[in-house]
């Protein structure tokens, strides 16, 4: 009987041969310039817009959010599982909060293809606000990511939905006038004013001042606590907050 090993003296041949093939993983291999790997998210630039989940065709980005004292603890996932590494959410991101790296290795349990990240976010205090140098171009409602802001160019009026807005700041920071900003609610007197003097008699940080022979009517917004007493306290009901 006779056997024959064709490819034999081939197989021993190559043993001298260099390989033509990428000794990975002993061997790292380069990615090519612009190549989409992994997601990196650093919370310490982002501002909870969520304008990364809005765009994500997969919905691998989920966020929660936790209400704390003062602010909010946000947590931002990034499903390695579901992504498409397509970098939409990275070219959405005004701030630059996410990247695509370029980390190919992309093994292992559940738990490990994901990117977490948590971070406490203020809350500004007081309600979004425009002063008198508002144009009305409409840039802050174009770029609402909750579309949270109407703007009338016509008749000049704009207008803001606090149910919607999530104060991230976007319509602040691409206000061309500088007219946008999150405003402390403070105590206004209006012209059935009489001076009577009630309103800071009863001001327990003593924030308000009366100048009667003057008519003249003052709050110091930094002294002022919102407690609503000068406005309880008032003859005429033309104190507000």
């Amino acid at each position: 009987m006779s056997f024959s090993f064709p490819y034999l003296k081939y197989a021993l041949g190559n043993l001298t041969k260099k390989t033509s093939c990428d000794m990975y993983p002993l061997k790292k291999k380069e990615v090519a310039p612009g190549y989409r790997g992994a997601i990196a998210y650093d919370p310490n630039k982002c501002v909870n817009c969520g304008m990364c989940m809005k765009v994500c065709s997969p919905g691998a980005i989920t966020r929660t959010e936790v209400e704390k004292d003062g602010g909010k603890e946000i947590t931002y996932r990034f499903d390695w599982t579901s992504c498409t590494f397509c970098g939409m959410c990275h070219d959405f991101c005004d701030e630059k909060a996410i990247t695509m790296t370029d980390h190919y290795e992309m093994v292992g349990n559940a738990e490990d293809l994901v990117t977490v990240a948590t971070y406490f976010k203020k809350t500004p205090a007081g309600k979004l606000t425009v002063s008198d140098d508002c144009v009305f171009c409409g840039l802050c409602a174009k770029n609402c990511p909750e579309s949270a802001i109407t703007v009338d160019r016509a008749n000049k009026s704009w207008t803001v939905d606090e149910e919607k807005c999530v104060k991230c700041g976007k319509c602040i920071s691409k206000c061309p006038k500088k007219a946008l900003a999150f405003a402390k609610p403070q105590v206004k007197c209006g012209d059935d004013c009489v001076f009577c003097g009630l309103c800071a008699k009863n001001c327990p940080e003593e924030a308000i001042t009366v100048d009667r022979p003057n008519k003249s009517w003052s709050v110091d917004p930094e002294k002022c606590v919102l407690c609503g007493k000068c406005v309880s306290k008032c003859p005429k009901k033309t104190l507000c907050i």
